[in-house]
């Protein structure tokens, strides 16, 4: 689990092509925008508006400097929506159906992380329904997904969405630069040299880093953040005196993150599944590697690997189940835009009512199976492999399972052939 490398050595591995954390906070910056500006529609001028006022370089290639960046989020601002000759429409071509799927798995992860930062005064005049993204911010989305597969990476950062929001036609984005005066062919020629940087380093000084691998960041298990004392905490909190490691948790934290991209209220036990193989994504894309002593007890991504399972597979499968409903244990789907729960890095899920969110029974009974079958052999450490032994025994994961051709019965002799699982 967490290969080390660059993006680009995934792309061959059969991971998912995703928009990372940078991407989706601009996408959330625009849902906030929309939503404060009370607008049901959120298009390209409100993105690019978010875009220059973020941190990301590839903002400030396109207006460099405050004074430009915030004249530009000013000027669109004032508009509120009105006053523009485009109609924001514009389409790039529809996009392969997994790109697609992608940029609405975004748009509802932006909206359920955008209820994280309401105070509970606030939740009142949100509205109940997610602002509807415009022809040409869809448009936009793929563009980025396919410029980042050209590039050969799996990750989709925002100097894709500035590249496909400077070359996309007939745009409010476009309008807004030449209204401004502000030149897109010579903030494409920046970003050209932005690309060629990222290229040469490997996007070494800036990996992507998923809300999972934080949480093992500021555990210590994976790298180092903050103190000893604030280390400590951020382990316990993680159940590490319960599960040996907080990876076990960190998986939890990916699961929540998959169930919302899928459009579930819930916790399935196949967003567990897709978390072991998310956090095993994310650990490769931010360049970290499990220490030696967790290794063998989360080798469950490994194991699925050698069986023939490909995550951008199962993540389509997935996908396919919720729409058809023939995943026995998907659980109810989220209805169209509530303000869902959201997942802290503590691992808590609160609900943008208040609530606390919790795994499904189902998925509650997988994970004690896991902690079973780790008690049972003896292992120091609840990990992934104990997880997906588990997870052999829920119908919902094993047809996921099944309908990725693997055959349970040598799945899980393999799992009961490795050492301390």
């Amino acid at each position: 689990m967490g290969q080390r490398g660059t993006t680009a050595d995934l792309a061959g591995l059969g991971v998912t092509t995703e928009f990372e954390p940078d991407v989706v906070e601009v996408l959330v910056a625009t849902v906030r925008r929309a939503v404060r500006g009370e607008s049901a529609f959120a298009g390209t001028d409100t993105l690019l508006a978010e875009l220059v006022m973020g941190d990301s370089a590839a903002g400030a290639v396109i207006a460099p400097g405050m004074r430009k960046s915030g004249g530009l989020s000013g000027f669109i601002q004032a508009r509120a929506g009105l006053g523009w000759v485009s109609e924001d429409e514009a389409s790039g071509g529809p996009g392969a159906r997994a790109d697609g799927v992608e940029v609405e798995a975004a748009w509802r992860e932006a909206w359920w992380r955008f209820g994280l930062g309401l105070r509970e005064s606030a939740r009142e005049g949100v509205p109940a329904v997610p602002p509807v993204m415009s022809g040409a911010l869809r448009s936009c989305l793929l563009r980025a997904l396919a410029s980042a597969r050209a590039e050969g990476t799996v990750s989709v950062r925002c100097r894709h969405v500035a590249r496909a929001l400077l070359e996309l036609p007939d745009s409010r984005a476009r309008e807004a630069l030449l209204l401004r005066r502000l030149d897109a062919a010579e903030a494409l020629t920046r970003l050209d040299r932005l690309d060629a940087e990222a290229a040469g380093s490997g996007e070494a000084g800036e990996r992507p880093v998923s809300y999972g691998v934080l949480l093992l960041r500021r555990a210590g298990t994976v790298g180092r953040s903050g103190n000893r004392l604030s280390r400590a905490f951020t382990s316990w909190t993680a159940q590490s005196g319960l599960n040996g490691s907080p990876v076990l948790f960190a998986v939890n934290v990916e699961a929540t993150r998959q169930a919302v991209r899928c459009g579930r209220e819930t916790v399935e036990p196949v967003d567990l599944l897709l978390g072991a193989l998310a956090l095993d994504r994310a650990l490769a894309v931010a360049g970290h590697a499990l220490p030696e002593d967790l290794v063998a007890a989360n080798a469950a991504s490994a194991v699925l690997h050698r069986h023939g399972v490909r995550q951008v597979s199962l993540v389509a499968s997935a996908g396919a189940a919720v729409s058809v409903g023939s995943v026995a244990s998907v659980g109810t789907a989220v209805s169209a835009g509530s303000v869902a729960s959201v997942a802290s890095v503590g691992g808590g899920v609160d609900q943008a009512g208040g609530e606390r969110a919790r795994l499904s029974a189902a998925a509650e009974r997988v994970i004690a199976g896991a902690r079973l079958r780790a008690a049972e052999r003896g292992a120091p450490t609840v990990g992934t492999v104990h997880l997906l032994s588990a997870l052999l025994d829920d119908a919902g994961a094993a047809e996921l399972l099944a309908a990725a051709q693997v055959d349970p019965a040598a799945l899980r002799g393999e799992l009961d052939g490795l050492p301390g699982a």
